[in-house]
């Protein structure tokens, strides 16, 4: 008989909900072969008394991890472990190697491949691919924090150079919030603070690729992350993305044909297209990265914002011998302008891409990194997640609504579970053709060309929009469709 009750260890002293302890700790027992897909596992009744926790405790844990895919119910027969899982045995998982950091020492006179940026014209609505509202953000309690904490007694050394990685305080606090909320086991050596979710990939990368190694990524794919890869020298190798996210028996297929250095992955949303990365293709690559030595670089740049369910752990919660480096941000969670991420990887990681850090910054903003401490501290991180998960939840909606009426004959989507934004796929106008009509009417949609032209689609994001300027930019492609095509 499985050993539950010491497996599924419930920690009292822990602010994560019982349910969701024994959700997490069932998810890693799934995911290293311990427990089987298909198995039988005890009813609601029989676990409560194993686990000596209130039957509805196990309840709203099943049901969290049937909401997730983890588990199915058979009628008349029981609970299982989901079939369609890979079945696999545990397997003994080796260190990540140490990451050699070679200096630049030359660099290219252009980019062909980074857009160049403009500024949009004063007044101009801009609907950006999935940003938050800093208008809802508690700005002042963050600047009067930063205010705070520069005048305290120990805030004078915030102000001096110090440790490359990042305020320590804000890593140890950091560690344990991660813990906490994305199952994930780390301590303050595996943290980097950076300037945004931006530095971190570009370290990463740095870091974990040479000239010419094959890097994966989806064939729909953040554009910075891909800018960074070539502007490394990495090989750009494009796996299809469905409804179940990165395909990884095309990957393993790409693994036998050449040595793959790097994953880039957006396993929670992809973006663009906020597809999810299904439980069987989380475990499946996993064991890829085992397998064929490869990092999985994991861009969580959404997580916080989901509608349904308890969003899926990151793949680094169920982390193969450090094969996953992490990247997050509290500038997808506040404002684009409050630039602080984190970057968790292995301690030797850590250390290598402290290295690149001080090549092109000698370090972040130690006051601000402590305000982002106090906010998870205080709880006010919390209490602005639980706001913005709220009106980011209708403006989907509206979004929804508003494209399904006004434009149901012009265009397709399918409503995210979580996110920022909505794919968007136009059924026929050439959607690369239609920014200068949408322009003229003061709506500035962030229509990328290769998108546009490959898929005919977009993102539109809702978060940063309120209700009057969903309706705006709603109306704006219905005019815009309508000038076009006369």
């Amino acid at each position: 008989m499985f050993p539950w009750k010491s497996t599924i260890r419930i920690e009292s002293d822990s602010n994560r909900p019982k349910y969701l302890q024994i959700s997490d700790r069932m998810i890693r027992e799934i995911s290293i072969g311990r427990l089987q897909p298909a198995q039988k596992i005890p009813g609601s009744r029989k676990m409560a008394e194993l686990l000596q926790l209130n039957r509805k405790t196990i309840i709203q844990a099943y049901d969290e991890l049937t909401a997730q895919g983890w588990l199915e119910i058979r009628s008349s027969s029981g609970t299982y472990i989901a079939h369609n899982l890979p079945i696999r045995k545990s397997i003994p998982l080796t260190a990540t190697p140490v990451i050699t950091v070679p200096y630049p020492t030359d660099l290219p006179e252009q980019y062909p491949f980074i857009e160049s940026y403009s500024a949009l014209p004063e007044g101009a609505l801009q609907v950006d691919g999935g940003s938050p509202d800093h208008r809802i953000a508690p700005i002042d309690w963050i600047f009067k924090e930063c205010r705070s904490i520069a005048k305290s007694r120990s805030g004078g050394k915030l102000l001096t150079y110090s440790d490359v990685r990042g305020d320590m305080v804000l890593r140890k606090t950091l560690a344990h919030y991660l813990s906490e909320s994305k199952g994930m086991s780390v301590s303050k050596e595996n943290l980097l603070i950076t300037r945004g979710s931006q530095m971190g990939i570009f370290l990463a990368i740095k870091g974990l690729i040479e000239q010419g190694d094959t890097v994966v990524v989806g064939s729909t794919s953040y554009d910075a992350a891909d800018w960074a890869i070539q502007y490394h020298g990495g090989q750009l190798q494009r796996i299809t993305v469905d409804g179940e996210g990165l395909d990884t028996e095309e990957l393993a297929l790409q693994c036998e044909k050449s040595n793959v250095k790097l994953v880039y992955v957006t396993p929670h949303h992809h973006f663009p297209t906020t597809v999810t990365l299904s439980n069987a293709r989380r475990i499946h690559l996993l064991e890829l990265a085992v397998k064929y030595n490869f990092i999985i670089l994991e861009d969580d740049y959404d997580y916080d914002f989901h509608y349904h369910s308890s969003p899926l752990l990151p793949l680094a919660s169920l982390n193969h011998g450090g094969r996953v480096v992490y990247i997050g941000s509290f500038s997808k969670i506040f404002a684009p302008n409050i630039r602080v991420g984190y970057l968790v990887g292995t301690p030797e990681m850590v250390e290598g891409f402290s290295k690149i850090r001080r090549i092109i910054d000698r370090q972040g903003d130690h006051i601000m990194e402590r305000v982002m401490s106090e906010a998870i501290h205080t709880g006010e991180l919390n209490r602005h997640l639980k706001k913005s998960v709220q009106i980011y939840r209708q403006r989907r909606d509206q979004l929804a609504f508003l494209l399904s009426s006004v434009l149901s004959n012009t265009v397709s989507f399918k409503i995210p579970e979580g996110g920022m934004a909505i794919w968007t796929t136009f059924k026929s106008t050439p959607l690369h053709q239609l920014n200068p009509y949408i322009n003229q009417l003061g709506v500035y949609p962030d229509i990328d060309k290769l998108f546009s032209k490959k898929y005919n689609a977009l993102r539109i994001g809702f978060a940063s929009l309120n209700e009057n300027e969903l309706t705006r930019t709603v109306d704006a492609f219905s005019t815009a469709l309508k000038q076009m095509n006369t």
